[in-house]
């Protein structure tokens, strides 16, 4: 049963990643069940007893950090936002609770690393010919599509920053058992194989953030390696300097080398420090989101939409995360969740250097040893680890679950680094026994929530690409059946209005479009029921009240969405197709003028264009002459 709990959980681990990291619920929930059924049976294991006397501490702040979101999520105002870190936070605790509690022998650790680097390899391999193609190919193209990232690769991922963060911690990994593993030479060879693997994977996705924090992490590497060897051999304290430094420049200096022969990398390192990124101004808006409840935060996912209304006209791109995970903890979640985050990260730091200290004075001092499976997985876990605490600073690499779920398996080797290792005359004692047996009872809730779901996730799934390929009826179909597993999820809604939309295009009867207009109008009004602040929801309603010829009604949405998204150049825009739709003329070209200064040009040059023509005409120049003059544009409400 062991064995079968163990083959769980690393098939958790990879088919997050597979399925694109888990970047959405339909994508996260199969590799949550299989995780969940991974704990689950450990409920038919014996624990391993071992002496630590900081895992009762690591995995008590572990549980009250992760039960203070769960439970931050249960208040949070839109329930299918909140269930994103619900599910994250359930998979991470099952993750780093079964790594601390039941699969703490080095043999266990190595062999889930062992598959992770052959997965890496993959995913490098799919980079390659992104990169090399300069397309969005993707090898599971039935699954999504990739957003337009040209040379930049992904891998398995959507988002080429996820995947320099996953080869952060995993190359480091496989560099510290090629250097400190007591292993076979043949293992050894294929671990600095898959350390210059991840460091080329890294360099081809063009990820800045990426770059840096692995520079940090060799650094990190390098610091706790000399300082094992002077613990151990003190007269091979100078050689060994040397040599981490000269390594470290050799790896360095050679991805350099490499990297300036091409012009899309060269020109990539040319903007490593590039003063016009917009993640400071994400920063501020997390930071005006934060001063509406410092103590609590606003809830689970609310940035979202906190961050289109406080966003900086400067930013016209849909700022999802903060892409700042510390930043997005303390505006979502409070100084409590801040605070709360801030201790368990000491802690496992401090349990991962304790854990060390102990492995080399133990094992290996004694005996002038200087390789070992611990000492390797402590020292790759710690190297690993911090250079995606380094990276959080930019991106939001805990924000996705297959990082997060490899970030929680570091953390669980920081928590329990020394399981194999006990002193002369120590007697194995377990400690913090009950919090292991919290294991199966998370593993359950995870299981008990995700199954439901996923019906409907599914359905709404295959519902979002029949509308994305055309097949309308194909799609309404869909979205109905989804619905009926699941009525919370806008999504589902929103697909439904989409395939009823296009479907008015191929009604020619004017009664029979009217209405259908009526249905498209009414499951964008039951989405935003759920999500009332939603920017893409509101325009598309007040759009749809448009073509209905409700246009008092759509005035009133229009209103509301740029009170929610007032710096969004398209809100405007949209505005002012509004105001053209009813001739409103000066209306309509303030609204465009607006959006043109926000860097909207997509919607505004033709409808500018063609207004211009239409007061050029005959035709126009006769209408426009009988018409009041217009009147100003009303105020929007003021930004708060």
């Amino acid at each position: 049963m062991r064995s079968l709990s163990l083959g769980l959980f690393i098939v958790a681990l990879m088919l997050m990643q597979v399925l694109i990291g888990g970047a959405g619920l339909v994508f996260s929930l199969p590799a949550s069940i299989v995780l969940a059924l991974a704990g689950v049976l450990l409920v038919f294991v014996r624990r391993e007893e071992f002496r630590n006397s900081m895992t009762l501490w690591t995995g008590l702040s572990a549980i009250l950090l992760g039960g203070y979101v769960i439970a931050r999520s249960q208040f949070s105002p839109v329930v299918y936002l909140a269930r994103w870190d619900l599910f994250l936070t359930l998979g991470a605790l099952v993750a780093y609770l079964v790594t601390s509690f039941y699969f703490v022998r080095a043999r266990d650790r190595l062999i889930v690393i062992s598959m992770l680097l052959a997965l890496a390899v993959v995913h490098v391999l799919i980079g390659g010919v992104q990169f090399k193609q300069a397309d969005d190919f993707m090898l599971l193209s039935g699954i999504v599509r990739r957003s337009s990232w040209e040379w930049r690769a992904s891998g398995f991922y959507i988002y080429p920053n996820h995947l320099a963060g996953l080869l952060e911690m995993l190359g480091l990994m496989s560099l510290s058992i090629c250097c400190w593993g007591r292993v076979s030479t043949w293992a050894r060879i294929l671990a600095g194989y898959c350390t210059l693997m991840s460091v080329a994977g890294i360099a081809i996705t063009g990820s800045r953030g990426g770059y840096l924090s692995l520079v940090f992490g060799l650094l990190v590497f390098c610091a706790l390696s000399v300082w094992v060897v002077r613990r151990i051999r003190p007269d091979k304290t100078w050689p060994m300097f040397v040599t981490a430094l000269f390594g470290v420049a050799v790896l360095v200096g050679g991805a350099l080398f490499v990297m300036a022969k091409s012009d899309s990398m060269s020109e990539r390192l040319a903007q490593v420090y590039d003063p016009s990124n917009m993640r400071p101004m994400m920063w501020q808006a997390a930071l005006r989101q934060f001063d509406l409840n410092p103590l609590t935060g606003t809830g689970s996912g609310t940035y979202l939409y906190y961050g289109r209304q406080f966003r900086s006209p400067l930013v016209q791109q849909d700022p999802i995360f903060v892409h700042n995970d510390y930043l997005h903890l303390l505006a979502e979640y409070g100084v409590i969740g801040a605070a709360l985050g801030f201790v368990f990260l000491v802690l496992h730091l401090f349990a991962g250097c304790s854990g060390l200290k102990k492995i080399v004075n133990v094992k290996l001092k004694p005996d002038w040893r200087t390789s070992s499976n611990e000492l390797a997985l402590v020292v790759g876990a710690l190297s690993g680890f911090a250079s995606l605490l380094l990276h959080s600073f930019v991106d939001f690499n805990f924000h996705l679950p297959g990082n997060a779920l490899l970030g929680a398996f570091l953390l669980g080797i920081l928590a329990t680094p020394s399981a194999d290792i006990r002193g002369g005359g120590e007697k194995p004692r377990p400690s913090g026994g009950w919090l292991a047996s919290v294991v199966p009872l998370v593993s359950l809730a995870l299981l008990m929530l995700a199954v439901p779901l996923m019906p409907g996730e599914y359905f709404g799934e295959l519902a979002r690409r029949a509308v994305r390929d055309g097949h309308n009826d194909e799609g309404i179909a869909l979205a109905q059946r989804a619905l009926t597993y699941e009525r919370k999820n806008p999504n589902l809604w929103f697909h439904l209005a989409e395939a009823r939309h296009y479907k008015t295009l191929e009604v020619e009867d004017p009664v029979g479009r009217a209405a259908l207009h009526e249905q498209v109008a009414e499951a964008y009004e039951e989405a935003l029921k759920l999500f009332p602040k939603d920017t893409r929801l509101l325009l598309k309603l007040g759009q749809t009240l448009d073509l209905a010829g409700r246009f008092a009604e759509a005035d009133a949405i229009y209103q509301r969405a740029i009170g929610n998204d007032p710096n969004f150049g398209n809100v405007h825009a949209f505005y002012g197709l509004h105001f053209k739709l009813q001739h409103r003329f000066k209306l309509a070209e303030e609204c465009f003028r607006r959006a043109r200064e926000l860097g909207e040009s997509e919607i505004t040059n033709p409808a500018l264009d063609e207004i211009a023509g239409f007061r050029n005409s005959e035709f126009g120049k006769r209408m426009l002459s009988n018409s009041p003059d217009e009147q100003p544009a009303p105020a929007p409400p003021p930004a708060p």
